[in-house]
């Protein structure tokens, strides 16, 4: 059952992460063609302003897909826009974060939503700094690398009957969605921003692009493979 909420609280913080794109997207005016909960072939949805809303056969992950037809297109919109559309994503998980940081504190301390806030929002600071201090182990200390079966597994462990861990649970994991978005590869947002500034500053730059893009998910893929093969080892052994 542990392991059925950790499960829950993942797809959660991956709704959230496409539903900042959404919410981002709106404020800078870019249309928005579908906008996926789940992955794979569509199970069930509605269209409202041009948009698929759609709950996908894959309950894991999720994506939201820009109506634009082509590159020129994309490069069209100012790069402010573009920029603030790409991090949407990880500012809503960093919300999220606080929000749940601040209810696990307000229920597990008996406090006001004033009183837990600003602690709360320390703590998620801090948490992140840890997060990226740890960043270079992902390529020095791969056996460590956990997937979605190990992420499940822990954080069914984490939780184990204590129901206020679900919130400091769902805070942490939403925070390592966002600093993991936030590294400098073309396939995540934090490369997608940099790479559109580069562009801007440097035209040229932008036959790149694709070659960039192909790299960053060859290097997904790998780290992908290397976390789900230490989460099958792990439950052999």
């Amino acid at each position: 059952m542990m392991n059925l909420y950790a499960i829950i609280i993942i797809s959660l913080i991956i709704f959230v992460h496409e539903l900042g794109h959404l919410i981002a997207a709106g404020l800078v005016s870019i249309p928005i063609k579908t906008f996926s909960l789940g992955l794979g072939p569509r199970v069930t949805g509605f269209t409202r302003r041009g948009t698929d809303y759609r709950l996908s056969l894959i309950p894991l992950g999720g994506y939201i897909e820009p109506a634009i037809a082509s590159e020129e297109e994309l490069y069209a919109i100012p790069l402010y826009r573009r920029v603030i559309f790409t991090l949407g994503g990880v500012m809503a998980n960093i919300v999220f974060a606080i929000l749940m940081l601040c209810a696990y504190r307000m229920l597990k301390q008996d406090i006001s939503l004033l009183s837990a806030l600003l602690p709360a929002s320390e703590n998620a600071v801090s948490l992140m700094l840890r997060m990226f201090a740890s960043l270079p182990s992902l390529f020095t200390s791969g056996s460590e690398l956990a997937g979605i079966i190990g992420i499940v597994r822990q954080g069914g462990s984490f939780i184990a009957g204590n129901y206020l861990q679900m919130f400091s649970f769902a805070g942490i994991l939403s925070l390592n969605l966002a600093v993991i978005n936030l590294l400098p590869l073309p396939v995540l947002d934090g490369g997608k921003a940099i790479l559109y500034t580069v562009e801007k500053m440097a035209p040229p730059m932008r036959k790149y692009s694709d070659g960039l893009s192909i790299a960053g998910w060859i290097v997904i893929l790998a780290l992908t493979m290397l976390a789900t093969s230490n989460d099958i080892a792990k439950l052999i052994t």
